[in-house]
């Protein structure tokens, strides 16, 4: 049994995402969910009991103070020698200036620094020596389209449009039951 937990279902994404975890019919996983409303995603001492069980922690938390998060996560796990198999970040297309600064929604002022704060949580992703997948989709639209592209870091996106939830909750699960995303930052777009 592999144990998936989740922190994030706050947002359109996570909503999709806890409804698609139910449809996947391996029974060799079990999905675990967790908010900020009821675990400080930016204290490694609530963290830790919750990643103790993890095998594949999947980060869907987009907004501000990504890297204290991050700073926690990896904290939590260091202090209490826990090993996962992976970890699934969201973070936003724009990191890798593939995608203007000017378009992205998830902020409404001071989009550098918070790509800066992006950037930090990424890196501190890449250099815990644990496989990744950074997910990397342009704005979130509410639609049920369910059609998206992956775009290889360093691959530009300055035309890509908007993409779905139900489209990034797929890539998501892609990411949790196969290895074809592994060690990889993904650009995500309509």
């Amino acid at each position: 049994m592999k144990n998936i937990l989740v922190m994030g279902t706050n947002n359109q994404v996570g909503q999709v995402l806890l409804k698609q975890s139910q449809d996947v019919t391996n029974s060799e996983l079990k999905f675990t969910f967790i908010d900020n409303d009821k675990v400080d995603f930016e204290s490694a001492d609530q963290l830790a009991p919750k990643l103790q069980s993890a095998d594949i922690l999947v980060i869907n938390t987009v907004g501000w103070d990504a890297d204290y998060m991050l700073d926690a996560v990896m904290d939590a796990i260091e202090m209490q020698s826990i090993k996962l198999e992976r970890i699934i970040f969201r973070s936003v297309a724009g990191v890798d200036d593939e995608y203007p600064l000017d378009k992205i929604q998830v902020v409404a002022k001071n989009q550098p620094e918070f790509i800066k704060q992006q950037q930090y949580a990424g890196k501190l992703v890449d250099e815990s020596e644990i496989p990744y997948t950074i997910l990397r989709p342009t704005n979130i639209e509410e639609t049920a389209n369910q059609q998206y592209q992956l775009i290889k870091e360093g691959q530009p996106m300055q035309t890509a449009k908007n993409v779905s939830a139900v489209a990034v909750a797929q890539v998501i699960i892609k990411a949790v039951l196969t290895d074809d995303l592994v060690n990889q930052s993904i650009g995500i777009c309509g």
